[in-house]
């Protein structure tokens, strides 16, 4: 890829609408996450989706290992949580929120979020920088009010204000 496609594809994800994603895990008895906005359905029989994670981040050898990891999607009003989870220099705060609950598998799930789904890891694939990890779902909490958190442009979006 020349570095004019690769310019040009950059600029095409900023205009790539995409919710804000958590992804988390328990490790020892000690939560981790990050955002991520590379998820999707991958089926509705059996449910599942995927993660696509850099190899570089911090959670990646926790997530290729971990049994379970959740994917919580969030709400608009949680901005201020997306900032937590999207800045390394913040890592420690991300789950000092009173929020934070772990589910009964392992993985933190923040209380009035958007979603949480709860994930049984299934499958990996390694393809250039990134691995993409299948989740089998077991567990749905949703929150009635739909709004999620979306990112456009290198800036957290709404649907509705």
């Amino acid at each position: 890829m020349t570095l004019e496609t690769a310019a040009a594809f950059r600029q095409a994800m900023r205009r790539l609408a995409a919710t804000v994603n958590l992804i988390s895990l328990t490790q020892d008895g000690t939560p981790m996450g990050m955002a991520a906005t590379a998820v999707c359905s991958v089926s509705m029989d059996p449910p599942s989706l995927l993660v696509c994670v850099n190899k570089s981040a911090s959670l990646h050898p926790a997530l290729v290992e971990a049994e379970h990891f959740s994917v919580t999607v969030l709400h608009k009003d949680q901005v201020e949580t997306a900032r937590l989870f999207s800045d390394n220099s913040m890592r420690d705060m991300r789950f000092a929120d009173a929020g934070w609950q772990q589910h009964r598998l392992g993985p933190p799930l923040l209380a009035n979020a958007q979603v949480g789904i709860i994930c049984a890891r299934s499958e990996m694939l390694a393809f250039a920088t990134h691995t993409i990890v299948i989740g089998s779902v077991l567990d749905v909490v949703v929150r009635e009010d739909i709004n999620p958190l979306l990112y456009l442009d290198g800036a957290f979006e709404s649907l509705k204000d």
